[in-house]
């Protein structure tokens, strides 16, 4: 068989994988999903997990980007053997919005033992994946009261317009007793501690005015912690008598230097106040 041959044959077996995989995408995009309205779910069984429980813990994580090394192999079974109510990921828990990245995530999900939510971010916006998104897990901002707590998640990424994510927090925000309230929002919104390699402007809560008006909102309400992702670093900022955190070390790409490493939160809430610690892998 001459060297013509031969190409002529890769030629085709190429024709045939690629036809292969946009046949399992195109698939994927129209056949009946697995799972759907996880979160509705899971707030029922953390909301029953809580009932009252004034002492409770939970971990939040970002930036899982459907790893299976760090996320599936190493984070969830500590977190399965972990004294924790539930696990919430504060953005980009999919590296991208494919359906085959959702199912993906959905699959080492499964193997976590404890209830999830997970936060609308710029991974599981991209690829339009917006409506994947709100199909197999529920709105893009929510929030929901678990006993004696208020968590509340917002849009970063721009799918939900900010006028009205700030309108509909501040209504919530003004009637709400709760003891403790948690914000969970992707981008940032204030800037780190430490100087960040590569980032730019885009990588924190845009616009500013969505920037400015979640802060005030904030400083008048007394929430107890406000998580991002999307920065591949761990960063606490106290702002104005509030603690900021980003996380960002639970699969996706880190630096490996003293404040971009593998890690997630571990959050305990009493009636005294909350602790927030650092789990390095």
């Amino acid at each position: 068989m001459n060297k013509n041959q031969w190409l002529k044959i890769l030629f085709y077996v190429n024709v045939v994988i690629v036809g292969l995989v946009i046949g399992y995408k195109i698939y994927l995009n129209f056949s009946q999903p697995e799972f759907e309205v996880v979160h509705s779910e899971q707030v029922a069984s953390i909301s029953s997990r809580l009932q009252g429980d004034s002492d409770y813990q939970f971990a939040v994580l970002g930036n899982i980007n459907n790893s299976i090394g760090i996320f599936e192999q190493r984070i969830i079974p500590e977190l399965n053997q972990a004294d924790i109510d539930f696990v919430v990921s504060a953005g980009n828990a999919v590296s991208g919005g494919g359906e085959d990245k959702y199912r993906a995530l959905y699959g080492s999900l499964s193997h976590l033992n404890k209830p999830y939510l997970l936060t609308f971010g710029d991974n599981e916006y991209d690829e339009f994946g917006s409506f994947r998104y709100y199909e197999h897990f529920g709105p893009h901002f929510f929030s929901f009261v678990a006993d004696s707590t208020r968590f509340i998640f917002l849009d970063s990424t721009g799918k939900t317009p900010w006028q009205w994510q700030l309108r509909w927090l501040t209504d919530i925000l003004r009637a709400d007793e709760s003891k403790h309230r948690f914000i969970f929002v992707s981008h940032p919104p204030v800037q780190p501690k430490n100087e960040t390699l590569f980032a730019t402007e885009d990588d924190f809560l845009q616009p500013l005015g969505f920037r400015s008006g979640l802060l005030q909102l904030v400083e008048q309400h007394s929430v107890d912690a406000v998580f991002s992702s999307h920065l591949s670093i761990y960063d606490k900022v106290m702002y104005k008598g509030t603690p900021f955190y980003i996380t960002g070390g639970a699969g996706g790409l880190v630096l490996n230097h003293d404040n971009s490493f593998y890690h997630y939160l571990m959050v305990h809430v009493t009636d005294a106040g909350i602790e927030v610690n650092v789990n390095e892998l």
